[in-house]
């Protein structure tokens, strides 16, 4: 259970807020609409310390400093998620560095807050922690990494938490994916989406009309990482239901290239075909002529 807080008043000079951070929250936490954070020196370095400011002028402490933990916290991002209740989060980082023992990476806590009575906060202990974690090298050499740093991905995993889902929706694993794939981050694509988290994936959100867009993007990402085996078997479950989707034949014949170059064609045939007869001949990338033509 959640630590419960008294809303209490916030006294703050004007050049001090001036160095500060302000954020208009994207949707009303109750009757507040903008939070703003200020850093203050301590002992071991700066503090990040915020106050939420409501209507009338009614200004609140949040309960929760980000400390320095061997380095100054950074702030990171501050908003809200309205789900079945509204929720307050905001997310700290610290940069992590032991050159020694190789770890390097980024520590991330994200502080998630519910308000239950006026000027009462409840601190969602639980959702505070799912949404918490260390993205980075290990000691070992191994990696560590964590999913829902960003704003997107970190409310929708809020809102399935909420709903008591503890594994990742296909919804939220494409929102995951698709941010990886960004960033060209193929280890990360590979840790995600593991054996058993795709097994999981099938048997809670089978292939089907509502979910060809998703599974053709997740068999997308494992191509782009080089798991054109798996890559392959999910891209043929999504033509089973969907065999005239025209990125898919585009993926199918992308991943088959390394292995069956005649199948590929074929594939890559069908794509060009499709594409000039919606008008989009223009748009076919240079290479799928190129292989199309090559011995």
């Amino acid at each position: 259970m959640g630590r419960f807080f008294l809303f209490v008043l916030f006294g703050c000079s004007a050049s001090i807020c001036a160095e500060g951070r302000s954020y208009s929250l994207n949707s009303s936490f109750h009757d507040v609409e903008t939070v703003e954070f200020v850093s203050t020196d301590g002992e071991r370095g700066k503090a990040i310390r915020g106050r939420l400011s409501g209507r009338n002028g009614a200004q609140y402490h949040i309960p929760d400093v980000c400390e320095p933990e061997g380095g100054d916290a950074q702030l990171i991002d501050a908003y809200t998620v309205k789900g079945k209740e509204s929720y307050f989060l905001f997310t700290c980082a610290w940069l992590v560095q032991h050159s020694g023992v190789g770890i390097d990476g980024t520590q991330y806590e994200t502080f998630v807050y519910a308000q239950k009575n006026p000027g009462l906060i409840v601190k969602q202990t639980d959702f505070s922690r799912s949404l918490s974690g260390y993205e980075g090298r290990l000691e070992g050499g191994g990696r560590s990494n964590f999913w829902y740093s960003k704003r997107k991905i970190a409310s929708a995993k809020i809102l399935e938490l909420e709903a008591g889902t503890s594994m990742d929706s296909i919804a939220l694993a494409r929102s995951v994916v698709r941010d990886r794939l960004s960033d060209a981050d193929v280890e990360a694509i590979k840790a995600y989406l593991s054996f058993a988290r795709i097994q999981q994936l099938f048997v809670d959100f089978p292939v089907g009309r509502s979910t060809v867009v998703a599974y053709n993007d997740i068999g997308y990402a494992l191509a782009f990482a080089g798991e054109e085996v798996i890559a392959y078997e999910i891209l043929k479950k999504v033509e089973e239901v969907a065999p005239g989707r025209v990125v898919l034949k585009l993926n199918i014949a992308d991943v088959l290239w390394l292995s069956d170059k005649e199948q590929s064609k074929v594939y890559y045939k069908q794509y060009v075909s499709l594409m000039r007869g919606v008008g989009k001949g223009r748009l076919i990338p240079l290479r799928v002529i190129e292989r199309i033509s090559s011995d």
